[in-house]
């Protein structure tokens, strides 16, 4: 079943139940940045089951053996309000989740400048929701990046933030955090 939000969101709930019966596996590709599958491109994963994330511990395992660059310039970053602001779609169904949602992880990129307001930024967080204990997987980017970013994005919380409008694609310590908070 498809649900549109927006006209730029949609989501498809059978693809974040699929780890449910261990049909969604962690892959990587040729710059090692590290993605669920099935997940169709272009989609905003609002329910996403603790148990599919858990359920590709084995794959992480695997992949860690081989990874060369494990956190492709990407470090743990602070759990703040602004943070949170940032990772959260200025939607409908953001607007809905605003106060139930909660930052588990939140990984932070910054690049191309010295410190200033030319920095390129971009954050990947995992929001769970203490509704529901599902989980929400973000990744948003200041202004710096967006006018070279050429994918589709909603605005965020925070004006200078937007929301890039895809499935998570991240550097595998994103993945291996997450599955440590889940189960830790």
């Amino acid at each position: 079943m498809i649900r549109k939000e927006t006209p730029t969101t949609i989501q498809h709930d059978d693809m974040e139940n699929a780890g449910n019966t261990g049909n969604v596996r962690l892959t990587n590709n040729d710059e090692e940045k590290y993605q669920m599958v099935p997940v169709p491109p272009g989609l905003l994963q609002y329910y996403v089951k603790k148990e599919t994330i858990l359920s590709m511990r084995e794959d992480i395992k695997s992949l860690k053996a081989r990874c060369t660059d494990y956190k492709k310039n990407y470090e743990l970053e602070c759990h703040t309000k602004e943070n949170l602001l940032r990772l959260i779609p200025n939607t409908p169904m953001g607007l809905k989740h605003r106060d139930v949602w909660k930052i588990l992880l939140v990984i932070k990129s910054v690049t191309g400048g010295t410190g200033g307001t030319g920095d390129k930024v971009c954050l990947k967080g995992a929001l769970i929701n203490h509704g529901t204990g599902e989980l929400a997987l973000i990744s948003s980017i200041n202004a710096a990046i967006q006018t070279e970013y050429k994918h589709r994005t909603i605005q965020s919380h925070d004006d200078q933030y937007k929301i890039c409008q895809c499935k998570m694609i991240a550097p595998l310590l994103f993945w291996d955090e997450l599955v440590n908070r889940l189960t830790n």
